[in-house]
Parts: C-alpha cells; sequence; structure tokens
C-alpha cells in the first residue's frame, strides 16, 4: 500500500507541473522615460551650444545655422529622431500596464494612439532637419525655410498635441483605477489641457508660450508616472 501510495503522488506530481511566474507589467518604465528626457532636453541645449547661437533666434541665424554649422545641424536631427525611439516605447508599455491591472478601456487606446503620432511626428522633425544637411540644401532659402517649418511644426505643435492625448489617456483610468497616487492623474489632466489648448499656437503666434509649457510638463509627467506606475497589477483601493 505504501509503494501504490507514492507512486500516485509522484503521477499526480507530474501530471500538474508547476506553472512559470508572469510577468503581467512587461518591461521596466523608468529607463526609456529616461532616454527620452535625456535626448529631448540635449536636442534643445548642445546644438546652439555647439554651434555658437540659437538658430531660432532670427531668420538669419537660422540660415547660418544649416549653411555653416553643418555638425550642430547633424547632432541636433539625430537627437530629435533618436529621442522618438524611447518615446514610442514608453507609449507601448504604458499602455499596456493599464491593460494589465484589469482597464482595458478606451483611455488606453487613445494614449496609445496619441504616443504613436507623437513619437511618429518627433521623428519626422528629425528627418526634416536631417534633410537640411544635405548638400547644397542651405543653398536655398526659400528650402531652408520652408523645411524648417515643417520639422517645427511637426516637432513642436504637432508633437505636442499629440502628447496630450497620451498624457490624458492614461491620467484617466489611472485616477478610476487609482493605480498611482491621485496628484499624478490630476497633474496628468492639467498638463493635456496645456498640451490640447497648445494647438491654438497653430493660428497665432501669441500662444507659442504653450509648446514648451507642455513639453516641459510632460517631461516632469512622465518621470512621476514612471515612479509611481506599477509594473505588476493590484488591488484597487477605495
Amino acid at each position: 500500500m505504501t509503494d501504490m501510495d507514492a507512486s500516485q503522488q509522484a503521477g499526480e506530481v507530474d501530471t500538474h507541473p508547476a506553472q512559470p511566474k508572469r510577468h503581467a507589467g512587461g518591461a521596466p518604465l523608468l529607463p526609456p522615460v529616461i532616454a527620452y528626457v535625456t535626448l529631448a532636453v540635449a536636442g534643445i541645449i548642445a546644438p546652439p551650444v555647439v554651434a555658437g547661437g540659437s538658430p531660432y533666434s532670427s531668420d538669419a541665424s537660422l540660415l547660418e545655422f544649416y549653411a555653416h554649422h553643418v555638425g550642430a545641424a547633424h547632432l541636433l536631427a539625430f537627437l530629435v529622431l533618436a529621442s522618438a525611439v524611447p518615446y514610442a516605447v514608453v507609449t507601448a508599455i504604458a499602455s499596456h500596464r493599464v491593460r494589465a491591472a484589469g482597464l482595458d478601456v478606451p483611455g488606453r487606446v487613445i494614449a496609445l494612439v496619441g504616443g504613436s503620432a507623437a513619437a511618429v511626428l518627433l521623428a519626422l522633425s528629425g528627418l526634416a532637419s536631417l534633410a537640411l544637411t544635405q548638400p547644397h540644401v542651405a543653398e536655398s532659402p526659400a528650402v531652408v525655410r520652408a523645411v524648417s517649418g515643417l520639422a517645427f511644426a511637426a516637432g513642436g505643435p504637432g508633437y505636442v498635441v499629440f502628447s496630450g492625448l497620451l498624457v490624458a489617456g492614461i491620467s484617466v483610468p489611472a485616477l478610476v483605477g487609482h493605480l498611482t497616487p491621485r496628484w499624478v492623474g490630476w497633474f496628468g489632466l492639467a498638463v493635456a489641457a496645456a498640451c490640447e489648448l497648445a494647438s491654438l499656437s497653430a493660428a497665432t503666434d501669441a500662444l507659442t508660450l504653450l509648446l514648451p509649457i507642455g513639453r516641459f510638463a510632460t517631461m516632469g509627467w512622465l518621470l512621476a508616472l514612471a515612479v509611481t506606475l506599477p509594473a505588476q497589477p493590484r488591488r484597487r483601493q477605495r
């Protein structure tokens, strides 16, 4: 009887193998957020430092930047284009974490679409800047003005407005599902509102100030989200 019982127990062990642990949260969120913020800030600061002045201070400075500071122009294009990659990764991870928490809601999809569109526009801005570094392009002031205008439109109003969809799409389920501290959710809604209002900068230059506000506020919110949004789903708190 003892041998039979032992064999039955062994059979039960064989037919019920241990299940591997599942990591519902997926990849870490903080490293790509830090990578994005670092590249984005470097893209704002480094090229003017290398060129010895901002290319956006005047029309003459813009033409001189692409005509006589090719190295700085290449650096600008690289940093802007490179920053789009971790931004897309952040979008995917944040959307996945909301879904892993059991909140497969429209806001998550809105965040995924908005963040993806923002990353594409950011990449387009970098590629347009790269096009201006090609030989003989800078010899045509009209081309420089037109292509740099496209780079600004994509990386300025376009990027900021769609970033607002990412921020709002994550902030709402974060508040409803208590995924983060409440201040992170409310801060995100305020940032999203500023980003959407920045779309008015396309209608009037008087509201262009909203673009850097939306851009840097989004960076701060992403850092807060990366620290507070849990990698593993947890029970909702009342």
